[in-house]
């Protein structure tokens, strides 16, 4: 296959759309979809010729791969979807296949409890026109699709769910590329922060400054890395004063916030949005977490310009995406939420996100609510 074949294969939007979902890790099924309708409906040497060049030859393949195990199950069906379209398998997937069939050469355990997922994205046309206008930069001109590296737990039982990737901070990920005046500027902390996208997608806006929180270690860890990985700087905490105006510049502080125990300094974080997703799953969870908003989001304070102030009053604000799994744990959720004092409304359709994930099939958006809330203004 010649190179300007594969050339024109590789910005043909069929080819961008496999390649962007064999890097998330999405199923096979939807692998072997996207490569037939490639292929015009069967999987043709063309097709498999992308797939070996442009998804397992590919430099992001090669230094964040996916699961071992995904990779093997991805050439099998690969291989039988081809047989059965009457195609004939190249050379190069059998030997492939065959390789996948051994341990991995490194020495790592071919069921590896992290891997990498890497999503693609663009940014909404209006998005990049705000930014390019605030920073008075072309870059945000370009169309050019854009990655989010993450490594993720292949196994939640060992991993935990702070090391996967959730429906819910997909969307609120969209959330924030779509709606980058909310955030430009802004002192941002993420409740939950997880494996980190929407941290990453946050310090690549412009945000103010961002803290990123969870509860647990393991999960800060490998948010670190994933942070490092995306090439974000991050501040160590002792080089860090919990008030996120200490310097005037953008920075990146991640931090262990556990919701049952707050401590002073942290009811006192200053911070103009909040954000978080899929936070409410266990009803255990909603009262600490409900106590913690409403400590953050305290009255509106008055603007001061040159050290004086104004007539006009800011409030933080939170949005908190979250999947609807269970409609008795929602209505619990927005319950506490009016007992605390708060104000809470769901803009997902007012405010609806752009698609800006590509090669995600499996994310349904209609499933997932955010709510903005805020105290009341006095």
């Amino acid at each position: 296959m010649d190179i300007s074949k594969v050339f024109e294969m590789e910005i043909n939007p069929d080819g961008r759309a496999l390649r962007a979902a064999f890097r998330a890790m999405e199923p096979t099924s939807v692998i072997i979809s996207l490569a037939r309708k490639l292929g015009r409906s069967v999987l043709s040497n063309d097709a498999q010729s992308f797939f070996l060049d442009m998804c397992i030859n590919d430099e992001i393949f090669k230094l964040y791969p996916p699961s071992w195990l995904y990779v093997r199950r991805t050439l099998k069906e690969i291989i039988l979807a081809a047989e059965k379209d009457g195609e004939e398998v190249s050379d190069g997937l059998y030997e492939l296949h065959a390789i996948y069939l051994l341990p991995p050469q490194d020495g790592s355990s071919e069921l590896a409890s992290k891997c990498y997922k890497t999503f693609t994205y663009t940014v909404p046309p209006k998005s990049r026109s705000y930014l390019a206008c605030q920073t008075d930069s072309k870059k945000f001109l370009e169309e050019d699709e854009q990655l989010v590296t993450l490594r993720v737990s292949s196994n939640m039982l060992e991993g935990g769910t702070g090391c996967s990737t959730w429906p819910a901070g997909l969307l609120l990920s969209e959330f924030v590329l779509s709606h980058p005046e909310l955030f430009f500027g802004k002192n941002c902390l993420e409740v939950g922060a997880g494996t980190g996208m929407v941290g990453v997608l946050l310090a690549r806006i412009g945000t103010g400054k961002i803290m990123l929180t969870d509860g647990s270690l393991a999960t800060l860890a490998n948010l670190k890395n994933n942070l490092s990985i995306n090439n974000v700087e991050v501040e160590e905490a002792q080089q860090a004063n919990s008030d996120l105006n200490t310097h005037s510049s953008t920075r990146v502080e991640c931090r262990q916030l556990t919701w049952e125990t707050l401590f002073d300094k942290e009811r006192n974080l200053d911070c103009n949005v909040i954000l978080g997703a899929d936070l409410i799953y266990d009803p255990l969870n909603i009262p600490p977490l409900v106590n913690l908003l409403a400590s953050l989001l305290p009255v509106g304070r008055p603007i001061r310009t040159n050290g004086l102030e104004q007539n006009v009053y800011e409030y933080p604000v939170a949005f908190i995406a979250s999947a609807i799994r269970n409609p008795d744990t929602l209505v619990y959720f927005v319950e506490t939420v009016r007992k605390a004092g708060l104000k809470m409304a769901e803009v997902g359709e007012t405010m609806r996100p752009a698609i800006c994930l590509t090669g995600i099939s499996d994310l349904d958006r209609s499933t997932i609510l955010i709510h903005k809330i805020q105290a009341w203004k006095d």
